[in-house]
């Protein structure tokens, strides 16, 4: 009796243990889970960053600004200009991060916005479009080589999570993006 009780002990934990990988992949990465939004600003940064070592730099905060969209001051706060200037209605984010360069010489510009319902992505794509409007009629009278980078911006959405790219390397920006799901 005791032999076919540890059997079905056995048979159970085996049976348990199918049961909780079902939902992953090869990679041990839950399928059609998610991202959590700070992991994604974090692959983006990291990748930036290798990008900013081969030009031998090593401090991210001495060439972009950070400023997150969510923690929004009444007045004249970073997030404040940005959502005022991208015309984005913070109401739709449930979270946002732009990552842009501290010099006017440069056009580097990642936002990454997560919807807080996908039915509200459209409408932060149209605030993206927005901006890359701006982005356009700024640089294509002010450096020529920074307004190629403009041309070549990327806006990408998936599931709730809207990703906008002015940068020398968009593709590699949007690898990352879609790399983190």
């Amino acid at each position: 009796m005791k032999k076919l009780a540890a059997i079905a002990v056995v048979f159970m934990a085996v049976l348990m243990a199918a049961c909780g990988n079902q939902d992953k992949d090869n990679t041990g990465k839950e399928q059609n889970a998610e991202p959590e939004f700070a992991d994604i600003i974090t692959n983006i940064k990291e990748q930036v960053a290798k990008d900013m070592e081969v030009e031998n730099v090593n401090d991210l905060n001495q060439y972009y600004q950070e400023v997150n969209l969510t923690e929004r001051e009444d007045g004249d706060s970073a997030s404040d200009i940005w959502v005022e200037k991208m015309k984005v209605n913070p109401e739709l984010l449930a979270n946002g991060t732009v990552l842009a360069a501290l010099m006017n010489v440069n056009a580097d510009e990642i936002i990454v916005l997560e919807a807080k319902d996908e039915d509200q992505v459209d409408e932060l794509k149209s605030s993206l479009e927005n901006e890359l409007a701006a982005q356009d009629q700024t640089w294509k009278q002010y450096l020529p080589e920074q307004y190629e980078k403009v041309k070549n911006n990327k806006i990408v959405t998936k599931g709730k999570f809207l990703l906008y790219v002015t940068y020398t390397n968009p593709e590699e920006i949007e690898k990352t993006f879609n790399e983190s799901f």
